[in-house]
């Protein structure tokens, strides 16, 4: 059962509205006028308006305004019936906000199918508001949560990665064995804080409501200074490591957010690149986009998988074996995109595995 209005100064018109519809079993509330009608709609919250265009004081069109506007962000239909036919004041009427019109005299039929189609419209878009409402409160409790075990898990991996830097640096004549040992477990924390990290922001360029702290940035800069950082983990796995020399290339961007996507294709490149092989990292710019380059001599990653790669959580076949991607790609594909830039797959002779990189200057 829904609530329905039918206002018109005419007493009569009012009461052939309510023969028409009564036996439809709705709950009706009458007015003589738009004031009235915006006093009873405040009380008794109608489901759709059955409005008279030509009323004094208030006319139709101010009242559809005002009943809108009250009913807001809620869908409230109004039917205009009128005995005006000229464009004009239809234009007017949805201007207004009108939904439906019904010229007078009102035919029944007519008026029962305009109401069962825009009640039906109603309830759709108020479960869908329902819907949004709930998948919003959804999505905050997942952030709320993964603030919480951002929180709960750097701390303690925190303290962890200090000892075993402490460890490293007060032990320097351990076996060789020991030694590798916890030069792994060093690089093993360090890339769960990595992903620590990663998984609050990841939640929120999801919802796209991660909110960039941009500023110039030199990523050729920025990606030497990574290849040097990772200079001693590539001599010690037999990888060569080269940057292509290039003059500085400055982009708006969020840096931090940069330096991590930068990081997450580096590392997956170092994985996947087998002693003895090379690593190439190249940036150029032409003062309108940013080219960044990172590629291996790795296996190729078969063209069916080159965007599952970027999938989360995605596997993927590269050679003889499988890939296990976790969220490192999807990372970077978001943060990529985020920035209104694009991450891609591609490969060469000399590289069977090239990751690409496009991002607007400005």
């Amino acid at each position: 059962m829904a609530r329905i209005m039918i206002v018109d100064d005419d007493r009569r018109n009012r009461e052939l509205l309510v023969v028409f519809i009564e036996h439809l079993g709705h709950e009706l509330h009458l007015a003589d006028g738009g004031e009235r009608a915006l006093a009873i709609a405040n009380v008794h919250r109608p489901d759709l308006v059955l409005l008279d265009v030509m009323m004094p004081g208030i006319d139709g069109y101010e009242t559809t305004r005002r009943l809108k506007a009250a009913a807001a962000p809620e869908f409230l239909p109004v039917i205009l019936v009128t005995a005006l036919h000229d464009r004009e004041s239809r234009m007017k009427g949805l201007s207004a906000g009108a939904d439906e019109f019904l010229t007078k005299p009102v035919d029944r039929h007519e008026l029962m199918l305009r109401m069962t189609n825009l009640l039906a419209m109603r309830e759709k878009t108020m479960a869908l508001a329902q819907s949004n409402a709930q998948l919003i409160e959804l999505q905050t409790f997942r952030e709320e949560m993964s603030t919480l075990i951002v929180h709960d898990l750097k701390n303690p991996l925190a303290v962890v990665l200090m000892n075993l830097e402490y460890l490293a640096e007060s032990l320097p004549n351990l076996p060789e064995e020991v030694a590798g040992a916890l030069q792994d477990s060093r690089g093993a924390t360090k890339r769960v804080l990595r992903l620590v990290a990663n998984l609050l922001d990841l939640v929120r360029l999801e919802a796209g409501r991660l909110e960039l702290a941009l500023e110039p940035v030199d990523v050729s800069a920025m990606l030497a200074e990574l290849v040097a950082q990772r200079a001693t983990l590539a001599r010690s796995r037999r990888i060569a490591v080269a940057v292509t020399p290039a003059a500085p290339v400055t982009v708006m961007a969020d840096p931090d957010m940069i330096a991590r996507m930068f990081e997450n294709v580096f590392d997956n490149a170092m994985r996947h690149t087998p002693a003895g092989g090379r690593i190439e990292a190249t940036a150029t710019g032409d003062g309108t986009t940013a080219e960044i380059s990172i590629g291996n001599s790795g296996p190729a990653i078969p063209l069916v998988s080159r965007e599952k790669i970027f999938e989360k959580y995605g596997q993927a076949g590269k050679g003889t074996g499988r890939m296990n991607l976790g969220l490192g790609l999807y990372f970077c594909r978001m943060v990529a995109e985020a920035h209104r830039g694009r991450l891609w797959v591609d490969e060469t002779v000399e590289l069977p595995t090239l990751f690409r990189l496009s991002l607007p200057v400005r």
